[in-house]
């Protein structure tokens, strides 16, 4: 008997009790979902756009300076829009490439280039609305910003020879930054919406046979400057030589007249003094000078005097 009774208590149960505990839990499973689709969060450097499709509405959640949680309708769609620097990598070599390939492009010469960029912008967090309404799938990067780029790329590249986009990079990089500017202000989809932050050229890459030429017309100026170098050199060596010997030849031509006047003047005074004549005094000193010159060399001399001749050997010590 105590069994049965047992049985038939643990079986019993209020209606009323049930029903309430039924309304609890399913109030709290309705709270709790309510609760859980009308809040919504955004990290730093996002804004949301909230989109009601029961009272039509769209509106923009916080600014991207920092994170945030928000309350909505359960029912509203919310699309998170980064809105804090953005960029892309658009550049080919050795068979790879970044996001996007490089922009090929002609040159003012016809020479195919490709030019590698990276270009960064952001979104403005209250013109998010109106660029959600014109790219309800968040493309503007691949239908706007990317055609963009690669049109003024290839518009101001044009204006430019080959060996120019060389020389004049600088100058084509800060061109580029200013008309691409223009450019997103310019197109109507995205006019207000987008910031240019800057660009980075990193290279313009030529055909390889043009590279060559250029490498080899750059050796043959090295060559030629050389040459022109030595030539210089060799002249002017040339000319210093010729210039040394002059200023040698012309002083010891001072020297020797300075010599031959100094020896003049003291054969005149000799003469003078012994009172003989000029030439007689003239005549020994020459004579005399020879036979300097002659023992000099270690030459001989021979002495004539009447019938007979002597040879006499002089010898220098």
């Amino acid at each position: 008997m105590s069994r049965r009774y047992f049985e038939r208590s643990v079986e019993f149960k209020p209606p009323r009790v049930r029903r309430a505990a039924a309304l609890a839990i399913l109030l709290i499973i309705i709270v709790g979902s309510i609760l859980l689709f009308s809040v919504g969060h955004i990290d730093v450097g996002y804004v949301a756009v909230v989109v009601d499709p029961v009272f039509g509405s769209t509106k923009a959640v916080g600014d991207g300076s920092y994170a945030r949680y928000f309350f909505k309708p359960p029912w509203a769609s919310v699309y998170k829009i980064y809105v804090a620097t953005d960029s892309v990598h658009m550049w080919s070599e050795g068979g790879q490439r970044g996001e996007f390939p490089a922009v090929e492009t002609l040159t003012k010469d016809g020479l195919e280039v490709k030019v590698d960029i990276t270009v960064r912008w952001r979104v403005l967090p209250s013109e998010v609305v109106h660029l959600y309404k014109r790219f309800p799938a968040l493309d503007w990067r691949e239908k706007a910003i990317i055609p963009i780029i690669r049109e003024t790329v290839r518009n101001l590249i044009v204006q430019f020879d080959a060996i120019e986009t060389i020389e004049k990079r600088g100058v084509i990089s800060a061109m580029l930054e200013e008309e691409l500017v223009s450019a997103f202000k310019e197109e109507p989809s995205i006019k207000g919406a987008i910031i240019l932050e800057g660009i980075d050229l990193r290279r313009i890459a030529l055909p390889d046979a043009f590279v060559k030429a250029i490498e080899a017309k750059l050796a043959a100026e090295q060559l030629a400057i050389a040459a022109e170098y030595n030539r210089t050199r060799m002249l002017v060596l040339a000319n210093a030589t010729a210039t040394s010997q002059i200023i040698e030849a012309q002083g010891l031509a001072t020297s020797r007249l300075i010599i031959a006047n100094a020896t003049r003047r003291a054969i005149e005074i000799i003469a003078s003094e012994e009172g003989v004549d000029v030439g007689e005094v003239t005549n020994l000193y020459l004579y005399l000078e020879t036979l300097r010159e002659v023992a000099e060399r270690g030459g001989t001399i021979i002495v004539v005097s009447g019938e007979e001749s002597l040879i006499l050997p002089l010898q220098t010590r």
